[in-house]
């Protein structure tokens, strides 16, 4: 008779607030280790999940395998929507099809495309910023300022039409609620692939003219133009990296980057000193602020062969998840991990946007609206303070804040 095993302690709910004592446990006596809930092998040191990220026998090419995990029993035919959206986007795919598909969206993401995001974006962090009313002593920084960061970016920057945002918003929250992390899925299936079939249908319309105007010289605007160029990807391709990107947009990370950051600063009031003395501590601030609370907490691969990890074997076909949240915070590769430090000499050796060919596209953006964020929010609010306690939301794969208080003073 096999013995049951004992829940995983990744598993706990009650360890989302503050998983690092967690992982720092697992990945002394357990560094590899399986994770029922997840029906997945945790990486959970530093080296372990570098290596795996550019490792070709762990596959990007892995939602099939996490269907299964998220909805056990279920299975669907080759052209639902949800296989042909994952099969054809970068971010779940794996040479030659990854090349091909990263190479129609890099007109989108060159250096004078960066330049160009980088004075909007200074420009919105700066709006946002100052649209707080004179005299205010108090807010909930998250609804009044992170969660209105990546949103006015994605309208200015990125060029989704303002009118569609009450269409997409709310779609892609919660098509996220398919990373849910080790807990029962919120939303069934069929309302999922209902929606994700929705965005599909809005990202098409919006490609060809329709759904509003998308400014030139935007994200949407490159790639629209570059996919007209790029023989080797479909037009249907580019409507599903369309979709992909919508949904990077409006996903918690950037909302979870930006409040866990004001959430450091303001638990480490010596760092907006240093923010503001100090220009290689701001510019290093976007890298230590995801080294130090990483909003994707792990991602997904799967083993096309068997390999070995640490002295333990990973079967072909096995899931695995890289616990990018642990490997952020391994003594063995950053002292005083759970320090939040802007001097730190190797914050960018941190894993949130992952590694290798699959390195985050926006990550660049990413750290653009972070640099711009923090400056505009100390030039005004230097005094930044906790005022009452933070609430976290239950996730633990996108972990964000959904309520931080702060006195402006």
């Amino acid at each position: 008779m096999v013995e049951p095993r004992e829940p995983s302690p990744l598993s706990d709910p009650g360890i989302v607030s503050d998983p690092y004592p967690v992982y720092a446990d697992l990945s002394e006596r357990e560094p590899v280790h399986w994770c029922e809930e997840l029906g997945a092998w945790a990486l959970l040191r530093h080296a372990d999940c570098a290596a795996a990220l550019t490792d070709s026998r762990l596959k990007a090419e892995r939602m099939e395998s996490v269907l299964g995990v998220k909805y056990p029993g279920r299975s669907l035919p080759p052209d639902s929507i949800y296989h042909r959206f994952t099969k054809n986007v970068m971010m779940y795919t794996d040479p030659p099809l990854h090349d091909v598909l990263k190479k129609s969206t890099l007109p989108a993401f060159t250096r004078a495309a960066h330049e160009h995001y980088s004075r909007i974006i200074e420009s919105v962090a700066s709006e946002l910023v100052a649209a707080v009313p004179s005299g205010t002593t108090e807010i909930d920084a998250v609804p009044a300022l992170a969660a209105e960061l990546p949103v006015r970016a994605a309208v200015r920057a990125f060029g989704v039409p303002e009118e569609a945002l009450e269409f997409v918003m709310p779609r892609v929250d919660t098509v996220m609620t398919y990373w849910s992390g080790p807990q029962e899925q919120p939303v069934e299936l069929d309302r999922l692939l209902e929606v994700l079939d929705g965005l599909h249908a809005f990202a098409e319309e919006l490609l060809r003219g329709g759904r509003g105007r998308v400014p030139p010289d935007t994200v949407i605007a490159r790639l629209a133009e570059s996919a007209q160029d790029s023989p080797d990807c479909t037009p249907q391709q580019t409507v599903h990296q369309l979709v992909l990107l919508l949904i990077a947009l409006f996903a918690p990370t950037t909302p979870g980057s930006a409040s866990s950051g004001m959430l450091s600063f303001a638990s480490n009031p010596s760092q907006i000193e240093r923010f503001l003395s100090d220009r290689e501590c701001a510019g290093n601030a976007a890298n230590e602020v995801v080294r130090y609370n990483a909003s994707n907490q792990f991602t997904w691969r799967v083993a096309s062969s068997a390999i070995d990890v640490g002295g333990v074997r990973i079967e072909e076909g096995q899931s695995v998840a890289l616990f990018l949240g642990a490997a952020n915070r391994d003594p063995r590769m950053f002292e005083r991990p759970d320090a939040f430090e802007l001097d730190r000499a190797n914050s960018g050796k941190h894993l949130s946007f992952g590694a290798g060919l699959h390195s985050c596209l926006g990550k660049q953006i990413a750290g653009l609206e972070l640099k711009w964020f923090f400056a505009a929010l100390f030039a005004r609010f230097p005094g930044l303070r906790l005022a009452g306690e933070p609430v976290w939301n239950s996730n633990l794969e996108f972990r964000s804040l959904r309520s931080l208080p702060v006195s402006l003073n």
